[in-house]
């Protein structure tokens, strides 16, 4: 069944939900007539609107089935989207994680040669105050 958007003239061909009610007017023949809402969703202009069906010539099971598969079709494009960003994410923080790892490591290197070099310094300051206690004849103190 078709129904037009009122907002942009577009055929919708499923409602999102329908219901059943019975009207308070009695029909000629003495009972009241069943009347089916639905409520549609513009595929065009995303527009909510409802309106009375004739009949109920669509099943109410195809139109929660075709409905389903909609949205589950929906959500799977929207999970696929998010999956592609997270691997998106995880490739970008693997690689900063990789250079982040080697300038660890050139400012290791870089520490172990300062250490180096100052242990070295100390060793030969203290030579030098050795010798100059030495020549100066301080030796009591390098007994203690």
């Amino acid at each position: 069944m078709l129904v037009k958007c009122p907002k942009c003239g577009s055929n919708v061909e499923y409602p999102i939900k329908t219901w059943h009610f019975s009207s308070q007017k009695h029909s000629k023949n003495g009972e009241k007539p069943k009347i089916i809402m639905g409520i549609f969703k513009c595929p065009n202009c995303n527009a909510r609107f409802r309106t009375t069906l004739e009949s109920d010539t669509t099943p109410k099971e195809k139109i929660s089935i075709k409905n389903m598969v909609e949205k589950i079709k929906n959500i799977r494009r929207e999970l696929m989207q998010t999956l592609k960003n997270l691997r998106e994410k995880i490739k970008t923080l693997e690689t900063e994680r990789a250079n982040l790892m080697m300038e660890i490591e050139k400012l290791r290197k870089v520490a172990e040669s300062k250490v180096i070099a100052l242990e070295s310094e100390v060793n030969m300051l203290r030579e030098e105050v050795k010798s100059l206690r030495e020549l100066l004849g301080y030796t009591e103190d390098l007994e203690e």
